[in-house]
This record gives structure tokens, sequence and C-alpha cells, in this order.
């Protein structure tokens, strides 16, 4: 593992040959992940509960990367560098060339809500994360990353506010042989600490083959253990929430910080995890303790100090971390399962322990934590007064002894189900209002699930500790209630109810407004009910996705509260054929089958300019190949014209093409234009790149129907995205008559002659 956190030498390149697409590329990796099965999202670095809480800072000097000179601020949702000021100036004589520097800032109030004590040395450790990442990404532009210093009036150029903490800044350079050697994770045997850390392994007894248990010393050169003591941190020094996870590890790893740097301390402890757990060993590493440069040292690093004076070795600020094998699934779910070993608090690690040593009908309905027992004069326990006690007594104890109270109201029933559903509740006719979320066997990992689907149902963003504060089903009501949510109309619009059948879900082209397909709906009579599933954007509030993945993310969501289980029959036409792919990809990669693909007129319509060469894919009103595209999406056709030429001469910027198709189709009212024009200018880009269509293969039977006149589209001359050659349907029709008549018929016949699978 150690030697895993060794970065190979970069071949040094000038840093004026970094481009700002280059920079954006970089920076992508720090930006979130988003996935339908997960509340909070997840970055390539430890974020300390994925909130962003140490923030990036870029500082140009000499028109480095092509940015302007100045300190810009990361946006990482956004993916944009926003420029907030001069830069500081600088203690030394100004560079003499292109310069950049990152400077990093931590969030208290991002941060103080999840963390009492510590805050700032966890900000370090998220420091040190990112800058592992940059270390990881940036060789390959023949650059390194290394401290540039810690001065505090930096934070008066960032714009933060007062209780905010500056953690220092480094300056991305040219890679030299000398920077692998001093940043290879580990320090050298002649020289230990020189790069700032010192690594223990505490081997699990019978846990780690021909290794012995107990506490040893590394050491980097000959990669040696040396024993130190068979004693060492124990289950009961870990943090709580991560007591289970060492009852599954088979080792533990500490890293003691040597930097002679104070600032350095932490953020290189940081750094030095973020290595070790990118090993290519499938080796899982998880934190579980620290040290404090504030008076709160959690238990392990009491422990360590504990351990390293017993040897006769100095102690430092520690980090420590448990480690075993993990499997190729568990490294690439999105979802949350993995979660679930380090998300039981005290409550449920007591009625854990309890399940494992009684039977069950001597496990206590709740278990409640204070902060002490009542207590007589005379030093007994006070039972009157923990009897009285509100945390017994009040709304949130168990109420199995009270009358069940149904719910009332639409948003309760829909509460009721989703609540029944959460907790596995047999009988959901029996879930009560007065229900109370811990005593009917809630815990942690089902309270994040639960929030989850009552913010993506409501449109709402309920705080994970929702359920800790309103654990009564009447009470979470009235807190959903509280925060202005309505019952959402769905995007996906029943264009066709065609008997108990099999639903089909199709997917409208750019724009996303699926009214168009009403006709296809109607005359494929599909034997089950046909949806329309509406882009995001159309309604007021509403924003477009900004990728397909995250899109079809979306969209998957919506389709399993309509057909929660598989298989699923999904269609798409002109662009949302991608969104369909997408989607049927993401449902096979949750193990969902997927009956069917259907990709309708997936290619572009034909378009060129005066000297026969396609239009670039560029969402630009300068650009007549795109409006053109924006203008079909209203007016049904590509034809030359009077309407498309008035609008090519009209259509200089938004404001000017809003106003056209206003003119043109007064029926529509200009928000509802301006939102569907926001789509597009969004989607039009979107395009798979070789590598992303590379990675995605599909097993479900593909149909690919293609108009006349349409260019090749995104699957066309690619190879091994499917399990098996698609079929293929050539219609007279073009892209936009196939959805009119007479060209439905010829489509719909198409459809249901089409060979078996």
């Amino acid at each position: 593992v150690a030697q895993g956190a060794a970065r190979a030498p970069a071949t040094a390149r000038p840093l004026g040959d970094l481009t700002l697409a280059h920079l954006g590329t970089l920076l992508r990796w720090f930006g979130p992940f988003h996935s339908p099965e997960r509340l909070l999202p997840k970055y390539a670095y430890a974020s300390p509960g994925a909130l962003y809480a140490t923030q990036l800072y870029v500082e140009a000097h000499g028109g480095a990367a092509g940015l302007p000179d100045g300190v810009h601020y990361f946006h990482p949702v956004d993916h944009t560098l926003v420029r907030i000021g001069d830069a500081p100036r600088p203690e030394g004589p100004p560079p003499a060339g292109p310069a950049l520097r990152l400077h990093f800032l931590g969030k208290r109030r991002a941060i103080a809500p999840v963390y009492r004590n510590n805050i700032r040395e966890v900000l370090e450790f998220e420091t040190g994360h990112m800058l592992g990442v940059f270390e990881e990404v940036l060789p390959e532009y023949g650059l390194t990353v290394r401290p540039y210093g810690h001065q505090e009036a930096v934070r008066d150029h960032l714009d933060v506010a007062a209780e905010d903490h500056y953690l220092g800044t480094f300056e991305i350079v040219p890679a030299t042989a000398e920077d692998a050697d001093a940043h290879d994770g580990a320090a050298t045997a002649g020289d230990r600490g020189r790069a700032g850390v010192e690594l223990f392994l505490q081997s699990h007894p019978g846990r780690v083959r021909d290794l012995p248990g107990g506490l040893y010393r590394h050491e980097p050169v000959t990669g040696a253990l040396t024993l130190l003591s068979p004693e060492m941190v124990d289950k009961r020094h870990v943090i709580a929430i991560n007591q289970g996870v060492y009852e599954a590890a088979s080792f533990g790893i500490t890293a003691v910080s040597r930097t002679p740097h104070p600032w350095l301390e932490y953020i290189e402890l940081g750094r030095t995890l973020h290595h070790l757990q990118r090993n290519a060993l499938r080796l899982g590493l998880m934190s579980s303790g620290y040290s404090s440069k504030s008076g709160h040292p959690l238990p392990t690093a009491r422990r360590i100090d504990e351990l390293l004076g017993a040897a006769g070795l100095p102690s430092g600020p520690s980090y420590f971390f448990l480690g075993g094998k993990v499997s190729e699934e568990q490294i690439s779910s999105t979802g949350m399962h993995e979660d679930s070993v380090h998300m039981h608090g005290p409550t449920e690690m007591i009625r854990d322990d309890l399940a494992r040593l009684l039977p069950d009908y001597m496990i206590p309905n709740r278990v409640v934590v204070l902060d002490a027992l009542p207590l007589t004069a005379n030093g007994k326990i006070d039972y009157a007064a923990l009897a009285a006690r509100e945390e017994l007594t009040g709304p949130a104890a168990d109420t199995a002894d009270t009358p069940r109270v149904p719910p009332a109201t639409p948003l309760e029933e829909w509460l009721a189900r989703a609540w029944g559903k959460a907790l596995k509740v047999p009988d959901l006719a029996a879930v009560s209002m007065q229900d109370s979320f811990f005593a009917c066997g809630g815990n942690s990992l089902i309270a994040m699930t639960l929030t989850r689907w009552i913010n993506r149902e409501f449109g709402i963003s309920l705080p994970m500790q929702t359920l800790f504060d309103h654990p009564r089903l009447a009470d979470l009501a009235a807190r959903i209630t509280d925060d202005g949510a309505a019952l959402p109309t769905s995007r996906l619009v029943k264009l066709h109810d065609g008997g108990p059948g099999t639903p089909v879900f199709c997917w409208p082209g750019l724009g996303g407004y699926p009214m168009n397909l009403r006709l296809l709906a109607r005359e494929a009579a599909t034997g089950g009910p046909f949806y329309g599933v509406q882009a995001s954007g159309i309604n007021p509030g509403e924003t477009p996705y900004p990728t397909i993945a995250e899109w079809a993310a979306a969209d998957l969501a919506e389709l399993r509260r309509i057909q929660p289980e598989g298989p699923y029959t999904l269609w798409g036409y002109s662009f949302g054929a991608r969104v369909a792919f997408e989607t049927a990809w993401q449902l096979e990669r949750s193990g969902a089958e997927v009956a069917e693909l259907l990709l309708i007129c997936p290619g572009n319509p034909k378009l060129r300019d005066g000297a026969g060469r396609p239009y670039p894919r560029e969402s630009s009103y300068a650009n007549p190949g795109y409006v053109t595209i924006l203008w079909s999406v209203f007016a049904g056709t590509v034809a030359p014209g009077a309407g498309l030429d008035a609008c090519l001469s009209a259509a200089r910027d938004e404001d000017g093409f809003v106003d056209f198709v206003a003119s043109s189709f007064p029926e529509l009212d200009r928000d509802t234009i301006r939102r569907i024009t926001r789509i597009v200018g969004e989607t039009y880009e979107f395009e798979y790149t070789f590598r992303e269509l590379a990675a995605r293969r599909l097993r479900a039977p593909v149909t690919l129907v293609r108009a006349t006149g349409d260019d090749y589209s995104f699957v066309e001359g690619a190879s091994g995205w499917s399990a098996a050659p698609p079929r293929v349907l050539d219609l007279t029709a073009d892209h936009y008559q196939v959805l009119k008549e007479p060209g439905i018929t010829e489509l719909v016949r198409a459809i249901r002659d089409r060979p078996a699978p």
C-alpha cells in the first residue's frame, strides 16, 4: 500500500503550456458526482459530509492557463471560475512568468452543523485530499503542486466571512524527479520526516496471512515491518460509527506527521491517506480517528500516543484508518450500501449488539441515549424522574399502544406509503400518523433514503437530520407542509392509456416537450399506458440537467415511481433517443431488465452550409445550423421558407428568437418559449465521446428506426455498445414527417412488423 502511494515522476513541461481547456479538465476532478441512489453527492476525494467545506481559489499571473490575472473562485457545481479580485501582493519579487497558485479556504458554517470539535483539523485533512487529487492528475501535463506558504493576509483577498479558516497556499509548477522523491507518501530511512509523514501498521490477529497481530513500524526504503508492540488500537478506541468497520477490517494504518511546518501537519496527513486509498490492490481504507490541535483528540490518537511512547518513539499529529479487501462491485458502486457499515449511531449499535445476544422478544423497542441518569439524594438512580423525562414521554416515544391515526391528506397518504416502504412494513394500511420512526426500526441509512425520497417527490431540500428532529410521522408531515411543499406534477405525461399492459416510456426530441408524441402514443396501441418523458426545465422553477447522465438518472427515478421493477420498454425520438439509451444503460447497470430499446430517428436532420460542409455542433445564435434546429423545435420542419429565413434574420440572440417565435405562434407564452429555448441551448451540444460510448454496452435488444435525410446517429459507426446487432428499419418519411400523418402510419407499421429479437 505504501508503494502505491508513490507517483511516477513526470516529464517536466512549462506552465505556459497549460491552456484554459487543460485547467477545465483538471478542475472537473473537483466537481460533485450525483447518483439517484444517493442523497448527497460524492467527490473524487474524501469530502467530510460531502459539504464542499474546503473551497478552492485559483490565483493567476502572467496569463497562466489563459486566465485574467487575479483571484478566481472555483464553483464546483457550475464548473466555473469567477474572478473576485486582484491577487495578493507577493512577499518577494513578483513572478517573472506565468504563475498559478491555489488558495484553500475552510467554510466554518458549512461544516459546523456536522462537526462540533476539531473543525480546522478536518478542513486541513480535506485540503490534503484535494492536493492528492492534483498530484494524481497534474503529471499528465508535466506539472506538480508544492507548498507555497501560509500568509494569513491572503484571506483578505478571498471575500470570505471572518469566521472562515484560511488553510494555506500551494503553487502549480513543472514537475521534477525531486518532487517525486519528496512526495512519495512516506519518509525515507535516511531522512525520516522529509515527506512529513511516518506510517505504522497494525495487523489484526488472524486477519493478515503470515503477519502476527500487533503494531509495526514501516521502513519506507526496504518495506520492512518492525514489531513495536503486541498491543494496538482496539475497537473501543475507534469512533462509534466506525466500530462496525473495525470488526470487518484486517488491519489499520496510522500516519504520524513529522513535518517541521505546523500549518502543513494535518494537510500532509490528508494527502497521505488520499494516495494510500488510491492503491491498485483493492484495499479499502476508512478514516476512523485523529488527533487534535485544539484540545479534542479522539481516543485513537490518545491510544497511538500511548503505544508510541511505550516504544520510545515521539508522537505527533496522527490520522488512523482501518483497511481491508474490497470487491470491484464495491469500488464501482454509485449507491449507499457501502455507507451502511458506518452509518450506525449509538442506539443502533446497542440494538444490533443485543440482537446478537438475545432472542427477539427480549430486544427493547427503543434505546434512549441520555447525557446522565437522574440520581436521588443518596446517589441511587431516580426511576420516577427517569420515567418523567421528555425523551420517554414526548412525541418521539413509542406509540405501539396508541390507537391508529390514518393519514388524512394526499400528502400524508403519500408519506405513509413511502414510510411503510422504507421501513418494510408488511401491511401499509397499519401505518399510523402517530408512528415514531426509530421505534419502528428506522436507522440512519433508512432515514437518508426516506429523506431523499421526500426531497425528490416534493421538490424540497430537507436536511439529513430532519427525521431525528421530527421522528413522528405526523410531525414529519407538518414539517414538509411548513416547507411549502405541494404534491408535484410528474414529468411523466400519460399520453395514452392503452390498457393494463407494460408501460412504454418515450422521450421527445430537443426541447423536451412530449406533446408531439400524442399521435404516436395513440396509433402504436402497445396494450399499456404510453408516457412521454418531459424534460426538466419545462415547468417554472425547474432547471435542465447539465449532462445526459444526470438527465437520465433523474428520469430513471421518475420511471420507477410508475414501474418499480422491470422489464422496461424504452423509446426515444430524435434527441430523446440519446436519453433513452443512457437510461437503458443505467437501468441495466442497476440490475434491472430492459425488454426493448427503440431509437426513432436518432440522427440529426442533415444540414449543410453553402459549401456543403456540416454546421458545427455549437449552441450559438451565430450558428445558422443551431438556429435552424431551434426553429424546428417549434415549427416542426427545417425546410427552407419564409418562416425559417425570417427567423435566421431576426434571431441574433435569445431575446430576438423568443420575440420571433412568440409572433409566429401566438398561442405560446413567452416564458414557455424561453424555457424550451434554454433546454435546447443546454442540450444541443450533448454528445457521447468515443470513450463514453465505448464504456456502455447494452444487453437489451435495440431497434434503430432511420428517417430519410438524417445524418448518421451517435450509435452508427460505433461497435461494442450492444450485445447483439441492432435491427435497422428505414423509412421514406423525413425526420419530422414520421410523427405526422401520413408518416406516422409508416412508422407504426414498421414498429409493429419489426422482426422479433
